[in-house]
Parts: structure tokens; sequence; C-alpha cells
């Protein structure tokens, strides 16, 4: 499965959490701790915010986060107050850069760690609930773009909430009646550069870890320790570091909602 976080908060050089903290997003493409999948090697991606467009930038590549110059050096240099960061390793759609998360569509963007047991046998009946607008602003392959899609089409512009719940009942429903049994997994994260949503969810057990943080006080590299703003909030597929009292875990089929420096918890419509 992959890793991956999501910011909002004071602006910031993103590399403070793509590679300064001592279990950093760049140090989990090649060490993750949480998952199956030691290693997220497929491709990294990073889509960030400014202040004069509501559009956010992008960049995805398929080297490996830790073999990327490039990303590195972004990080460093580019400040945001709300972005979002991704490691990737493949379970559905090749190794392109259209595959690679996040993705965005207007001023959204979308990232997803997990996978729909089933896929092959539902990804067609999945395509025909996309609205037409969106279906034509997919690019790649992967389940994941394709749940990004569903939600846009059952309003997450207007209720993220709601879309969200909406496109998870969705593909169960779809799951169903196929008789599919395989699990449906996910951790997810998605935002309009004002507002950030972030869920997890399975169909049957070992629901994606997510973590979230807000006023965090990091361990970095050696005896580094940088302090975020208390209003500043991380939500992470795992810690950035080994203080593991520090983070707070989003509950199985939970959501939080970051805007404003308020956070709010609460359930996913599932019902």
């Amino acid at each position: 499965m992959c890793r991956w976080l999501a910011y909002c908060g004071e602006p910031i050089r993103m590399s403070r959490l793509l590679s300064e903290p001592v279990h950093s997003l760049l140090e989990q493409s090649r060490q993750a701790l949480q998952t199956q999948y030691t290693v997220n090697g497929d491709g990294v991606g990073v889509g960030w915010y400014g202040s004069e467009t509501s559009e956010p930038g992008l960049y995805r590549e398929t080297r490996a986060a830790w073999n990327d110059e490039n990303v590195s050096s972004l990080s460093r240099h580019v400040r945001s107050g709300l972005f979002l960061a991704h490691v990737r390793a493949v379970t559905r759609g090749d190794v392109a850069r259209i595959n690679t998360h996040p993705f965005r569509m207007s001023q959204w963007l979308f990232q997803h760690n997990g996978d729909v047991g089933g896929w092959n046998r539902i990804h067609k009946d999945i395509d025909q609930k996309i609205d037409e607008a969106f279906y034509d602003q997919r690019r790649g392959q992967t389940d994941s773009e394709t749940l990004f899609a569903l939600a846009m089409s059952l309003g997450l512009q207007d209720d993220p909430v709601a879309g969200l719940s909406r496109m998870i009942r969705e593909v169960e429903a779809t799951r169903a009646s196929h008789g599919v049994t395989e699990p449906f997994r996910m951790s997810i994260a998605v935002t309009n550069g004002i507002g950030l949503w972030a869920a997890r969810y399975s169909s049957h057990s070992d629901t994606p870890t997510l973590y979230w943080g807000q006023g965090l006080s990091l361990s970095g590299q050696g005896e580094d320790v940088f302090q975020l703003h208390s209003d500043s909030t991380v939500i992470v597929s795992e810690p950035l570091d080994m203080h593991a009292h520090k983070w707070q875990v989003v509950p199985d089929g939970g959501l939080i909602h970051v805007e404003g420096g308020q956070v709010e918890l609460q359930q996913l419509d599932l019902g």
C-alpha cells in the first residue's frame, strides 16, 4: 500500500514534512513501518496551493522518491499552507505519471491508499455512474482516480462528507451486485484549497492506518526538533516520528475535516 500525508495550517516549506522529520514521507518511501509494502518506490507526487491562484500546483514523477532530486529541491523552496504528498506502491494501473497521486480536477486534489477488491469485475459499472464532465478529466487507469471522479459526480464539491459517503456506498452496492468478497480498503485525502477532508474505511477489517496531530513538535534528523504552529494540522498514513503519544488515530469509518485552524471528527454516513 502507499503512504501519504496532508497538511493544513500556517505556510511552511514542504520539506518540513517531506524530508526533515526522522520518519519523513521520503523515508517512508524506502522503509514504511505500518504496511505490508515496506518499499513505496513506484512514484512520488506533491500537490500544493499558493496565494495567487485557486488552482493547485502539481508535481508527479515515476521515480522512487528517495531517488528524485527534483522533489527534494522543490520541497525546500516551496512554502504552502495546504498541500498533499504521496509515495506510491502499485496495486492498480501501470507505473506512469498519469497514475501517480495526487490527482487534480479543477481546484480539487485527491489521493488514496488502498485497494478496491474485485475491481476488474466492477470498474465498467462504476464508469457508467461517473458524470461526463468528470469522466473526461480522468487521465489514468487507477481505481484511485476513478473513486475521485465518482465522488465528484456524487456531490463532493457541494458537500464533501456526503460526496465521499455516497461514493463508498455506491462502490459497495456495485461490489455486492457482482458478488465480490475481496475487501475494499482505503484511506483518502481530498481538498479544495480551503478545507481538507480525510477518511479511512474498509469493508472487512485491517483498515489502512490514519493519524493526525495539531501543533506538533516533530523530531528531525539527529537532535533537531521543530515546532509547528498551534493551529497547523498534519494527517498521515503513519507518524513522521516515533513519539506515538503525539499522534491521534482517525477512527475506523471516520472522517476528519480541517479548516481555519479547526478540526472536526465525525463518522462517514454509510447507512
